[in-house]
């Protein structure tokens, strides 16, 4: 298996991360015509027969959401990288970066299970969002504990 330093490696994460911000900006100009044409797929993709100028206004909500969410997460994780390019791993504010990010990991999944209500596949990435969510909550708690036990071991002598 390949494998390259740990400073290389976060330098890759913080170059793909930039990359993630282009594609954000892009699917952000792009999002109406692509919800219009999702909605025009009833029975293939959607799970309603008709959608109303309602439902389309809706789900480009949600979808705007889901994009600033993922934006959100994306800062989040940049800032986070820096905290480890920076050796400041162990650290409250690194555990509470971890926290945003579950967060916005859960908030995907609750607007993609808002979502099934027009398109079925929706719930296979609510329920992805959902159990990333809670593997990245697991994270926070496991450096979160590792802060504890170093700041205690920082005041012994």
């Amino acid at each position: 298996m390949l494998k390259i330093s740990s400073t290389a490696s976060v330098k890759l994460s913080l170059v793909i991360s930039g990359v993630f911000f282009g594609v954000l900006a892009g699917v952000g100009i792009f999002l109406p015509p692509v919800v219009k044409a999702l909605l025009k797929f009833p029975g293939e993709i959607t799970s309603r027969v008709e959608t109303t100028n309602t439902d389309y206004l809706l789900v480009l909500i949600a979808a705007y959401l889901l994009l600033l969410l993922a934006l959100l997460a994306n800062i989040l994780l940049f800032t986070l990288l820096l905290q480890v390019k920076g050796e400041n791993i162990f650290s409250k504010k690194s555990v509470s970066l971890i926290r945003g990010i579950s967060w916005c990991s859960i908030g995907v999944g609750l607007i993609f299970a808002l979502l099934t209500y027009y398109f079925t596949l929706s719930s296979v990435i609510a329920f992805a969002a959902l159990f990333l969510g809670l593997c990245v909550r697991v994270v926070k708690n496991v450096i979160e504990k590792a802060t504890e036990i170093k700041d205690e071991n920082d005041l012994t002598v």
